[in-house]
């Protein structure tokens, strides 16, 4: 593609680079390949492209002797590797000249509005699904039985309930709670099923609820060198982890205490 110049062709450029960022570290993104992906951008448009990263936003300096500078925070952060792939597909395919600037801010425009309702619902239904599931599953992992499945199915459901229920709440808080409940109603099933297995449920439970992403990014990045990136990710993981562990070990005592 021809070097771009003028001020306008430059901000555009820059518009394009900061919404592939910020859509790639709200979906989990670690941070080289947000690094990576406003690289290959600017490569494409033929101007030159300075990023930095952070778990928590993304500033982007395009042009060589008067840069157009942008920065945005991330204030919202989830895991959704479907978004991280159509960015990667996205910057590879401007890359190779297949698809035009205009295209590329258009498609990631609509990856930042939020969904609309019927989409979101589908997503829901979803997200409910993969959590019951897994925590089925995982509840044979770690040594249950056909006793345990229907239960830590039921617990799936109810740790994704908590999450949107406290979704408004600071994230270490809203952990710590999820932790609280689903403790508590592992720890309640034994006056249902007296056999059941209450540790496998409870370790089934908050499997899901583990930052083991967030903890994989942290040493990548770290090993590529991004050290406030790593240090920041690995920190956020230790402290979820930690409110995760407190909440458990208060809904177990909770119920302990109950005469």
């Amino acid at each position: 593609m021809d070097t771009l110049p003028d001020r306008a062709s430059l901000r555009d450029v820059a518009r394009v680079c900061l919404d592939a960022a910020r859509v790639l570290i709200a979906s989990g993104a670690e941070t080289a390949r947000v690094e990576e992906t406003v690289s290959r951008i600017g490569a494409a448009c033929g101007v030159e492209v300075e990023s930095i990263a952070t778990p928590t936003g993304i500033t982007v300096s395009v042009g060589g002797n008067r840069p157009v500078t942008r920065l945005a925070r991330v204030r919202v952060r989830t895991i959704d590797m479907s978004k991280v792939a159509v960015v990667n597909a996205i910057s590879r395919s401007l890359e190779a000249g297949e698809l035009s600037l205009q295209a590329a801010a258009g498609e990631l425009s609509d990856l930042l509005k939020p969904s609309g309702l019927a989409s979101e619902r589908k997503s829901r239904r979803r997200m409910y699904l993969a959590q019951s599931l897994a925590t089925s599953g995982f509840a044979l992992l770690v040594g249950g039985g056909p006793l345990e499945l229907v239960p830590a199915l039921l617990l799936g459901i109810l740790a994704r309930m908590v999450d949107e229920l406290v979704a408004f709440l600071p994230p270490f808080l809203a952990v710590f709670l999820n932790g609280v409940a689903v403790s508590l109603c592992a720890s309640l099933s034994r006056n249902l099923l007296p056999g059941i297995q209450v540790d496998a449920l409870i370790v089934a439970g908050v499997i899901p609820l583990l930052p083991g992403l967030a903890l994989t990014n942290a040493a990548r990045d770290l090993m590529a060198g991004e050290l406030i990136a790593g240090v920041a990710r690995g920190a956020d993981s230790l402290l979820t982890a930690a409110a995760l562990a407190g909440g458990v070990c208060l809904g177990v005592s909770l119920l302990a205490w109950t005469p």
